[in-house]
């Protein structure tokens, strides 16, 4: 919207105030179509953006309390939106057009995307049209060059082809607004409905991608609760994802679900949806039989590490003790084993931060078998020592 002719009008009025509230009601919405459009390869939308509200100084008369400027480029943890000013300040000095911000959700003030020229959201921007002459409208919205829709409604989600708009008051009090928007909460998107094959199948052939933390130390889970993504969230689930993993803000799913305002994820993570068939078993070969083949031959090696030198300095033989690396080696192939057949290793392991591309429980797991397998060497050294005395 830069160069862009932007109209307001003095103090805060009842109506603006309740397209604020509508705007951070709805934010979901376009938070939901961000996540999709970040993962198409041909982009959909001419435009995304949020109106943020920047407080200014209060002992100041001459200027007002607070700045609305619209920021694109935007990032949601659930708990702050970042993004890139659109437009140079008129009263805040310290920033300029471009510079990044973070604002905590509470300062948002406004939200709309474009997709082929027609704006979805943008309730503040509603209540400025409303109050216009068709004249003044008119001018607005060629200057925006932009389709509004009429005014005194919103849409904030595209109608799939040949279905009629599900439009919204602009203050969301009217009876018929709480049914749109109970609909429009149950209704996948259509990326969602059209990838669920191809998720799942992912899942089966990554499961890895189910329970590591990202460079930023959110799961796949937190991603697709916080978008609202019902569908995959489900598939998460089925493959073993854990809920209870909180990312690197200390959120859970839960967390994130009761935030962002997705209710039936609300319920899909607490086990009261009944679509919900339960987890499945992950496709592909056991972790079983690998364990086994891993375990038995660690078990192997011990025995002649350990007791056959016991048996023959109790004996009386001479008796020669392998190194301590040798030690260190079976209980690392033994460790190796033992945790394919230990689910709960790896939903601890999701629960501990990332060292490069390890784990934190993976590194401590390795050098605590070290540290064992030198600890026993040496032991049975002396015990050996002893009997021979």
């Amino acid at each position: 919207m830069t160069g862009q002719i932007i109209y307001s009008v003095k103090g805060e009025s009842d109506e603006l105030k309740a397209a604020v509230a509508s705007a951070q009601a709805t934010f979901k919405f376009f938070w939901r179509e961000l996540s999709w459009e970040a993962r198409r390869i041909v982009k959909s939308l001419d435009m995304a953006a949020v109106k943020m509200s920047f407080v200014l100084d209060a002992d100041d008369p001459d200027i007002p309390a607070v700045e609305n400027m619209w920021v694109t480029d935007i990032e949601f943890d659930g708990e702050s939106i970042s993004g890139v000013l659109m437009n140079s300040p008129r009263w805040l000095s310290s920033l300029n057009a471009s510079d990044p911000v973070t604002l905590p959700l509470e300062a948002l003030n406004d939200w709309m995307f474009v997709r082929d020229g027609h704006v979805y959201g943008g309730f503040t921007v509603d209540a400025l049209r409303s109050g216009m002459s068709t004249d003044a409208r008119e001018a607005h919205d060629r200057a925006w060059g932009l389709d509004f829709g009429k005014a005194g409604s919103v849409e904030v989600v595209p109608a799939e082809e040949g279905q009629t708009p599900r439009l919204l008051s602009r203050s969301l009090d009217l009876p018929q607004d709480q049914k749109t928007l109970a609909a429009l909460e149950r209704t996948e998107h259509p990326m969602a409905l059209n990838m669920r094959g191809k998720v799942e199948e992912e899942l089966a052939q990554h499961p890895e991608a189910i329970h590591d933390l990202d460079a930023e130390g959110w799961l796949l889970l937190h991603r697709e609760v916080l978008a609202g993504n019902y569908t995959v969230v489900r598939a998460l689930l089925r493959h073993g994802a854990d809920p209870l993993t909180p990312n690197c803000n200390g959120q859970t799913s839960l967390a994130l679900a009761s935030v962002a305002g997705w209710p039936r994820i609300v319920d899909l993570l607490e086990g009261k949806d009944s679509d919900e068939s339960g987890p499945i078993e992950p496709k592909g070969f056991p972790a079983w039989p690998i364990g086994l083949a891993l375990v038995v031959p660690a078990l192997a090696c011990l025995y002649y590490l350990v007791v056959e030198p016991l048996r023959a300095a109790a004996a009386g033989h001479s008796v020669q003790i392998q190194g301590p690396v040798s030690f260190a080696g079976a209980l690392l192939l033994f460790g190796y084993g033992w945790v394919c057949f230990s689910p709960w290793y790896f939903r601890l392991r999701a629960r501990t931060p990332q060292a490069g591309g390890s784990r934190v429980l993976d590194i401590v797991a390795v050098i605590s078998l070290l540290v064992l397998g030198f600890v026993l060497h040496d032991c049975l050294e002396s015990y050996v020592i002893g009997l021979r005395r």
